[in-house]
């Protein structure tokens, strides 16, 4: 069973999208924030992060940044209900990003292809 870490500071969303993956049936754990989200994966190593980009403490994109440099292999879908044209950054730090609200097909396909890519 793939696990998959959800970041975002917003309570309903990540609940909802924590509940939607598990149905799916990921093994999905979850954190408000960037810096425990950080923690959460050195401790689980899970197969795929999906992570908000704007959150106060440790951003998606620090977070992403963290990870890499950290040597770990672990997609990083990146959400937000910005727009990635206003902040510069490395796509090579992440597997995709998706704008919210999430489409959920988007959504499934690149969860399917990041998982690909780690099996």
């Amino acid at each position: 069973m793939y696990k998959i870490i959800v970041i975002d500071d917003d309570n309903s969303a990540r609940e909802s999208l924590s509940m939607y993956l598990e149905e799916l049936g990921y093994s999905v754990r979850d954190a408000d924030n960037g810096l425990t989200g950080l923690e959460l994966i050195k401790q689980e190593l899970p197969d795929l992060v999906i992570t908000d980009m704007k959150m106060s403490g440790l951003n998606g994109i620090e977070l992403a940044y963290v990870v890499k440099g950290l040597n770990l292999n672990i997609p990083i879908i990146m959400v937000s209900s910005y727009d990635n044209n206003d902040y510069c950054f490395s796509e090579s730090y992440f597997h995709s990003y998706l704008p919210k609200p999430l489409d959920i097909s988007a959504l499934r396909r690149q969860i399917g292809s990041a998982l690909r890519k780690v099996a």
